[in-house]
């Protein structure tokens, strides 16, 4: 199933964004220095049932960065601006990484647009990571990254609009990011109504431990540990994540919950 690429005028930005399938709206949140591409594996299987939309971020993809820092609120606001420019209206929303965390933003803030939400490999507070993580997130270096993420860095240089010189700047931006955010506090995930999945790798980068407070901060979420896999889970086992997120969407919400 062919894609549909377009552009979207929001605020300052010439947002570029996919769509595919047809009926009920969903919309794909890709993560850190991540593409329409992150969802390859789920795009075609949710099209069949979904009209899919998926969105690349200010710095990154085919979006060219802003001056503006990078911050998960000012993500979860363009979010909301381009599902009202779309008129998408009330939508199913799956984000893995940091956008599982822009989708909950999304749901805390304006539960009028949030229909039913799939959390995949999020966090809520970046202290949460482990020391080796975030050490690590210290260490990085945007020659280091290139090196050891060659593969993601490559896309970014063939398709950023900004041009290879450019990918330093989205770095650091991206590094103090996910060394100071999110910081969302139990209080707000409560506040969620919308019907919530919490998804993760037995293995992953989040640890287990927190996936498993997030999941009991929300009331009536529900939790899926895909076995086998990491942070990566998505394309590693895609049927699994795909068969788990479409019977979740099917569902119908009960009246007590």
């Amino acid at each position: 199933m062919q894609a549909t690429a377009a552009y979207l005028r929001i605020r300052n930005s010439r947002v570029y964004y996919e769509t595919s399938g047809g009926g009920e709206p969903l919309l794909l949140l890709h993560g850190g220095f991540g593409t329409v591409e992150d969802f390859a594996s789920q795009t075609p299987a949710l099209a069949k049932h979904f009209r899919v939309v998926a969105f690349e971020r200010p710095g990154h993809g085919h979006t060219a960065d802003t001056s503006e820092p990078f911050s998960f609120d000012i993500m979860s606001t363009n979010t909301v601006d381009f599902i009202e420019a779309l008129k998408l209206g009330a939508m199913n929303l799956v984000g893995w990484s940091d956008g599982a965390i822009i989708a909950l933003l999304v749901a805390i803030s304006r539960p009028d647009l949030v229909k039913r939400l799939v959390c995949v490999s999020g966090l809520f507070n970046a202290n949460s990571q482990s020391p080796e993580d975030l050490n690590w997130i210290r260490s990085l270096t945007p020659e280091s990254f290139r090196k050891n993420m060659a593969a993601l860095v490559r896309r970014y240089d063939e398709i950023s609009p900004d041009g290879p010189a450019h990918f330093p700047v989205v770095f650091e931006k991206t590094k103090r990011l996910w060394l100071n955010e999110p910081n969302i506090a139990k209080e707000d995930l409560a506040k969620i109504r919308a019907p919530t999945m919490v998804m993760a790798g037995d293995r992953d980068a989040i640890p287990i431990e927190h996936t498993m407070e997030l999941f009991k901060s929300i009331k009536g979420a529900q939790l899926c540990i895909i076995p086998g896999t990491t942070h990566f889970l998505m394309t590693q086992k895609p049927d699994m994540v795909n068969g788990a997120i479409l019977e979740f969407l099917a569902m119908e919400k009960k009246p007590d919950s």
